[in-house]
C-alpha cells in the first residue's frame, strides 16, 4: 500500500487544479470505523436448505411440500389437498422432529404432531433441516431437544413493496393473496384460500379395482402473518382459519353412505419476540411467545352410517419464554440456556380431565476450534411435570450430544453421537380408553458419519448413519378393538446412506441451479425374538428414495422441473404381500416470466404437478390427486 501512494498523488495531481491539490494535501479526512458482519460458518452437522429462487420457484404452496424434496425425508400426507401433512426423518417420527419459525419452536403438547400444511413459502426467505441440530452459539436449550430440526426463515424486507396475486386451478381452486412491506421494518402476508378438492382417483390391489371422485376434501382457509424488526428485536403474528373435510380411506362399499362426512375447523393463534444482541465477547438472546389453538371435530352417524357420534373441541395455550448467554473468544465458546414452556390443554371429550404441563430445560454447550478442527459438547436436563388428575409421574432426564469436524479447503469430514427423547404427549398419557400414564419416553441414539465437498458452484454431500429408537410408544388393541392403549413397545434399528448433490451457475442473463438427493434406508423391527414380526421392515419406511430439482432462468423467464421418487414400502408391521405399496414417481414442472412496467413488474406462473398422472397413495387407501393445473397472476409495485 506504500508503495501505491506516490502514485496516487501523481494522478490527483494531474487531474486537479494546483491550489486544490495543495489544500487536499494540507487536509486530514478521517473516516469512521467500519464493522463488518457476517455469520461464521460451520461444520458439524449434516444440513439441507432450499433458499432465494429455488425455493420460491418449486411447484409447492406449502412447507411440506418444499421439505419432501430433502434427503432421509418422508412426508406423510393423508390424502385430500386438506389432509394432514406430517414430516418423519430418517424414520424417527414425527414427534421427534422440532419445527422452528424464526428460532422458536412451534409446540403441540396434546399430540406432538405439527401440520406443516399450514405454513406458507410466500414469505419464507429458507427452508433447512438439520440432523441433530443446528450447531451455532446462543441457540436455545429447546433447539437441542429434538433428534432433528426444521428450521423455517421469513424474509426481513430489503425494500417497500406491494403485491397483489390472485390463482386458479384444478379441483376448484381459488386463492388470493396480499403482501406489504416496508423496508427493514415490517411486512404484512394475507392469503385466502379455497378448493373442493373433488379429484378422481384410481385405486387397485389383488381383491378390489375401484375408481371413483374424492369427497368430502374441500378446505376453506384463510391466514395473515405480520412482522416487526428493529435492531435485534423482532415480533411476529401469526393467525390461521380453517374449516376442512377429512376424507377417510377409500373402501369398496354397495353405496356411498359409508363415505366420510367428518368435519374439521381450526383456529391457531400466536405472537412471539426475539432480541438479540452481542458484544465483543458476549452474546445474549432472549425468546418469548404466547400461542393459542383450537379445534372442533365432528363426526356425526347421520352422514355416515358406520360412525359414531362425535363432537369433541380442543383449545391448548402455551406460553414459552428462554434466555440464553454466550461467551467468546477465537478458540472456544461457551453457551448457557435455559427454557421454560406451560401448557395447558382443555377438552370436553367423556371423563377428560384438565391437564397443564410444565416443561423445563437447561443447557450447556462447549464449542472449540483450532486450525480447521471443531468440536461441540453438549448437556441437556430436561424435567416435565403434569398437573391434573391421576396425573403421570414427573420426567426428569440428562441426555448428551458430542460433535467434531474437521475443514480444510473445499473439504469438510464431520461426525456426531445424539442420544434424545421424546415424552410422552397429553394424548399418550391421558386420552379417555386409550391414554396410559406409566409410559416411559421414547428414545433415539444416532450415529453420524459424513463428508462435504463445497466450492464456489459445487456442492457434494456423502452420510451414513445408524439410528435405534428404544421404548416406542405404540398403540394396540388391549381386551377389545374399540379399547386401544398406548404402551412402550419396540425396538427400531435403522441403517442408512443418504447423498446430496447442488450445483449453481450464472453466464450472463442465463441462470442454472440443481439440487439432487438419494437415500437408502433400511429400518427393522428388534422387539422380540419371539413375535412373527420379528426383523420386519417398520411401516412406511421404503428402502429407496430420491429427488431432482432443475431450475433454469433467462431474462425474466424460469422454468423449475421437480421429480420425486419413493420405493415400495409396507403399510403394516406384518409386512404381508397385501400391505406393499408399490413405487411412485411424480414429475412437476413451473413456469414463470416477469414483465416490467416502470417501477412495477407483473409476474405470470403456469404450473403442472404430477404431469405423468401417477396414480400412487403416501399412505394406504388415501389415493392422491392425479394431474392437476394451477395458473396465477402477480402485481407488485
Amino acid at each position: 500500500m506504500n508503495i501505491l501512494r506516490p502514485f496516487t498523488a501523481l494522478a490527483i495531481a494531474m487531474l486537479l487544479p494546483h491550489s486544490t491539490f495543495a489544500q487536499r494535501l494540507d487536509s486530514i479526512h478521517t473516516l469512521k470505523d467500519v464493522a463488518v458482519v457476517g455469520v461464521r460458518p460451520h461444520y458439524l452437522t449434516p444440513s439441507q436448505t432450499l433458499k432465494g429462487s429455488m425455493l420460491q420457484n418449486l411447484s409447492t404452496t406449502s412447507v411440506a411440500d418444499a421439505l419432501k424434496y430433502f434427503s432421509g425425508v418422508q412426508i406423510k400426507d393423508y390424502g385430500g389437498l386438506g389432509g394432514l401433512k406430517t414430516i418423519n426423518v430418517r424414520s424417527l417420527g414425527s414427534q421427534h422432529v422440532g419445527v422452528y419459525l424464526d428460532g422458536i419452536r412451534i409446540n403441540n403438547a396434546q399430540n406432538g404432531q405439527i401440520d406443516l400444511g399450514r405454513y406458507s413459502l410466500s414469505n419464507m426467505e429458507s427452508v433447512s433441516l438439520y440432523n441433530a441440530n443446528r450447531n451455532e452459539r446462543l441457540q436455545s436449550a429447546s433447539e437441542y431437544a429434538s433428534a432433528a430440526t426444521v428450521y423455517m426463515q421469513t424474509k426481513r424486507p430489503t425494500e417497500t413493496t406491494y403485491m397483489l396475486e390472485y390463482g386458479n386451478g384444478s379441483f376448484g381452486l381459488n386463492k388470493l393473496k396480499g403482501y406489504f412491506a416496508l423496508k427493514n421494518m415490517l411486512f404484512i402476508d394475507a392469503e385466502y384460500q379455497h378448493t373442493k378438492g373433488n379429484y378422481s382417483f384410481s385405486f387397485h390391489s389383488e381383491q378390489e379395482d375401484t375408481t371413483g371422485t374424492r369427497h368430502n376434501s374441500d378446505i376453506t382457509f384463510y391466514r395473515i402473518e405480520a412482522a416487526a424488526f428493529y435492531k435485534g428485536l423482532s415480533t411476529h403474528i401469526y393467525y390461521y382459519n380453517s374449516e376442512r373435510g377429512l376424507p377417510g380411506p377409500v373402501i369398496r362399499r354397495l353405496s356411498d353412505q359409508w363415505d366420510s362426512t367428518d368435519r374439521q375447523w381450526d383456529q391457531n393463534f400466536f405472537v412471539q419476540s426475539s432480541y438479540k444482541h452481542s458484544w465483543q465477547h458476549f452474546g445474549l438472546k432472549a425468546n418469548l411467545k404466547y400461542a393459542y389453538d383450537y379445534l372442533h371435530y365432528l363426526q356425526d352417524p347421520q352422514t355416515n352410517a358406520s360412525t359414531m357420534y362425535c363432537n369433541n373441541h380442543y383449545a391448548q395455550q402455551d406460553i414459552y419464554g428462554s434466555v440464553a448467554g454466550a461467551w467468546n473468544t477465537r478458540y472456544l465458546s461457551l453457551t448457557a440456556s435455559t427454557d421454560l414452556r406451560w401448557t395447558d390443554l382443555r377438552a370436553d371429550v367423556y371423563k377428560f380431565a384438565y391437564v397443564y404441563r410444565i416443561d423445563s430445560k437447561s443447557l450447556l454447550s462447549a464449542i472449540a476450534s483450532y486450525r480447521g478442527f471443531e468440536a461441540n459438547v453438549a448437556l441437556l436436563y430436561t424435567h416435565i411435570a403434569d398437573h391434573t388428575r391421576s396425573a403421570a409421574a414427573p420426567l426428569s432426564q440428562l441426555t448428551p450430544m458430542y460433535l467434531a469436524s474437521w475443514h480444510g479447503g473445499p473439504w469438510t469430514v464431520r461426525a456426531f453421537h445424539k442420544r434424545i427423547f421424546r415424552a410422552p404427549t397429553i394424548n399418550d398419557l391421558y386420552y379417555t380408553l386409550v391414554g396410559n400414564t406409566q409410559l416411559k419416553p421414547e428414545y433415539t441414539s444416532q450415529w453420524d458419519l459424513g463428508a462435504d465437498y463445497k466450492d464456489r458452484h459445487l456442492h457434494l454431500a456423502l452420510d451414513l448413519y445408524y439410528n435405534r429408537i428404544e421404548d416406542k410408544i405404540v398403540a394396540i388393541p388391549m381386551k377389545c378393538q374399540f379399547r386401544w392403549s398406548m404402551v412402550n413397545f419396540g425396538l427400531v434399528k435403522s441403517i442408512g446412506l443418504s447423498t446430496t448433490a447442488g450445483y449453481d451457475r450464472t453466464w450472463g442473463k442465463f441462470a442454472l441451479s440443481a439440487n439432487a438427493n438419494y437415500t437408502c434406508q433400511q429400518d427393522r423391527d428388534y422387539s422380540s425374538p419371539l413375535d412373527p414380526e420379528y426383523k420386519n421392515t417398520i411401516p412406511y419406511s421404503p428402502l429407496h428414495s430420491a429427488s431432482l430439482i432443475v431450475d433454469l432462468g433467462y431474462d425474466g423467464y424460469s422454468l423449475c422441473t421437480s421429480w420425486l421418487y419413493t420405493g415400495n414400502r409396507f403399510a403394516l408391521i406384518s409386512n404381508n404381500k397385501e400391505d406393499m405399496l408399490g413405487a411412485w414417481q411424480t414429475v412437476d414442472l413451473k413456469l414463470n416470466k416477469r414483465f416490467c412496467i416502470g417501477r412495477q413488474s407483473l409476474q405470470t406462473t403456469i404450473e403442472c404437478n404430477n404431469i405423468t398422472n401417477s396414480r400412487h397413495e403416501v399412505v394406504k387407501r388415501y389415493p392422491m390427486p392425479g394431474r392437476n393445473w394451477k395458473l396465477s397472476v402477480q402485481w407488485s409495485w
